[in-house]
């Protein structure tokens, strides 16, 4: 797959993906976190003026994936939508699931997700804290608890990182002992920084993956 990097987790092969993914390829599963569908919609109802688009854009970001992973699976770790149900937010999540019969998509719970009714969307719903294989799936980190047991897999903090000469901030996956933290998938999120010069850390950059060190 184009902008893909061949990692190794708990001994397990998967590939971090530019676009924000996670691919597992033994269960041919792609993780994402933090699609916050809905968050334009909410603004705005709340008079808040943010452009428009913004669901569409990340559907078609997803749409790409999947078809370029040919994945079976899709897992949301948490923050799936971001609030109160919108009926062309799901509409529109309905017409990506048709392109996509062969995928079965599950969501862990995160703090978003109260509203979430999985049978009107078509999902799975787990709650906040699964374990398959050598993987620990959540949408909220465990800090310092991380390591102890199965690799854990979230989402919820939304890192960034800057890079040399660049002037904005680019989502990036943040890798610790015992841990990986995914960025979030919503292009319409704010950003946690990265400023640990010890963190290893790889960016996503305008579809290229860039590494603090390898």
């Amino acid at each position: 797959m184009p902008g893909a990097l061949e990692l190794t987790l708990a001994g397990e092969p998967v590939q971090v993906l530019a676009g924000r993914a996670l691919f597992w390829p033994r269960r041919q599963r792609l993780l994402v976190a933090d699609v916050h569908l809905g968050k334009g919609n909410i603004f705005r109802a709340a008079g808040i003026a943010v452009p428009s688009g913004g669901t569409g854009h990340d559907l078609a970001r997803l749409d790409r994936l999947l078809r370029q992973s040919g994945a079976a699976e899709l897992w949301i770790l948490g923050d799936f939508l971001h609030g109160a149900r919108h009926l062309d937010v799901e509409q529109a999540w309905r017409t990506l699931l048709a392109a996509h019969p062969q995928v079965e998509v599950t969501v862990v719970a995160g703090n978003h997700d109260r509203a979430l009714k999985p049978a009107a969307l078509g999902v799975a719903l787990l709650p906040g804290d699964v374990v398959d294989g050598p993987f620990r799936f959540r949408h909220h980190p465990l800090g310092d608890r991380a390591g102890e047991g199965a690799h854990v897999l979230c989402g919820h903090l939304h890192p960034v990182v800057r890079l040399p000469g660049l002037p904005r901030q680019y989502p990036a996956f943040l890798l610790g002992d015992g841990q990986t933290v995914l960025p979030a998938f919503s292009a319409f999120t704010g950003g946690w920084r990265i400023d640990d010069p010890d963190a290893q850390w790889i960016a996503c950059a305008d579809g290229e993956l860039l590494a603090s060190r390898w």
